[in-house]
């Protein structure tokens, strides 16, 4: 499913190395749609990483938008807590999948700044 909703999610997406309050505050990324923002400078950004914060974007595809994915992420991490986040989970369960070929593209034109 992952390769076929690739396409249209990253060509909603706006990706955003070297945001400063993220690095001070030690967050590699985050995802407020439809931007992700990155902590870490463009060529330091990791395929781990990036494919992190893509799986959050694809979830929020499948939760049916952005609206329906934040308030579920916001349930889930009062009931749960960040860590047991079922959404967290499933990114950092999926983090080290490999990337797609149109991922890799992305993640190269990213790291090259």
């Amino acid at each position: 499913m992952r390769a076929g909703i690739c396409t249209p999610v990253c060509r909603k997406v706006t990706f955003r190395p070297g945001v400063s309050w993220l690095r001070k505050l030690g967050v590699g990324g985050v995802v407020i749609w439809p931007n992700v923002f990155f902590g870490r400078e463009a060529g330091d950004i990791s395929n781990w990483l990036f494919r992190h914060e893509l799986e959050h974007c694809y979830q929020i595809i499948r939760a049916g938008g952005p609206f329906r994915f934040y308030i579920k992420y916001f349930y889930y991490s009062v009931r749960y807590g960040y860590k047991k986040n079922p959404y967290e989970l499933e990114a950092h369960d999926r983090q080290g999948n490999q990337l797609t070929h149109h991922e890799e593209t992305l993640l190269w034109k990213l790291n090259e700044g």
